[in-house]
Parts: C-alpha cells; structure tokens; sequence
C-alpha cells in the first residue's frame, strides 16, 4: 500500500510540474499574441495617418491646379490677369 501511495505522490508531482510547464507557455504566447496584436494595430494606424497626409496633399495640389487652370482659361477669355476665384 505504500509503494502505492508513493507511486501516486510521484504522479501527482510530475502532473503538476507539467501543469505549470503548460501555464508558463500559455502566458508566453498570450503575451505574444498581445505584442503581435499591439504591433498589427500600430502598423494600421500609421498607415492610415500616411493615407490621410497623402489624400490632403494631393487634395491641395488638385485644388492648385485647378485654380492655375482656372485662371489662366478667365486670362484668355478676358484679356485681364485677374483671378476669377479667390480662397
């Protein structure tokens, strides 16, 4: 009966080293998938900010362009050098 008792104790402390083994490694790749997901919604994000600061860029020289065009067509049909929209 004592070999059985020991033999069981043996067991329940090769389980439980085992069981904290799993749990360390469950932490582990819980903080790896927290960093991974922090790093995903960083990268999202400065792309969205270059997206934007490239749509406003090229928003302003669209407008630029526009307005040179504009003002150059109102010069030919006029005669005058003056700018027919004002900002």
């Amino acid at each position: 009966m004592l070999v059985a008792i020991v033999i069981g104790i043996v067991k329940v402390i090769r389980h439980d080293k085992q069981f904290r083994n799993v749990q360390e490694e469950v932490g582990h790749i819980h903080r790896h998938i927290t960093d991974t997901e922090r790093h995903i919604y960083q990268e999202i994000n400065q792309v969205r900010v270059n997206f934007d600061r490239y749509t406003e860029e090229f928003r302003r020289d669209l407008h630029s362009y526009v307005d040179s065009r504009v003002d150059k067509l109102d010069q030919k049909l006029s005669g005058t050098s003056k700018p027919i929209l004002k900002d």
